[in-house]
């Protein structure tokens, strides 16, 4: 039984380094993006898109398809659904394989965002 929970203990440890860089990390890249282009100039080169649309020009009926398909959890969370999360990490780990994506509309949100930051820069 000592076995077992030092195994537990060991994998817990293991997940909580994980996790820690990983949020370390995206703190990282989130700087580096606010430090190259502050958030209200970002929010003004994304409205000089030709494709902008207005948030209150979208029909109600599209946002909340879009909620129900990509997070049907959106208003219950601040951000991290870590219940789809958690999903996600189990059932990739049981296919080996990346088969399951948990992140919630915010953080799709964030990453597109960074992702063209740095395409704008590098």
């Amino acid at each position: 039984m000592k076995i077992v929970k030092r195994i537990i203990l060991i994998a817990l440890l293991i997940v909580i380094i994980v996790v820690s860089t990983i949020v370390y990390m995206g703190y990282q890249m989130y700087d580096e993006a606010i430090t190259k282009l502050s958030i209200q100039e970002r929010i003004e080169e994304i409205k000089k898109d030709e494709n902008y649309v207005h948030f209150n020009d979208i029909p109600d009926d599209f946002k909340h398809a879009i909620i129900a398909v990509e997070d049907h959890r959106f208003y219950t969370h601040s951000g991290i659904d870590f219940i789809t999360t958690t999903r996600s990490m189990i059932e990739n780990i049981r296919e080996k394989d990346i088969v399951a994506g948990g992140s919630t509309i915010t953080q799709q949100v964030r990453k597109t965002s960074i992702f063209y930051t740095r395409a704008t820069f590098y």
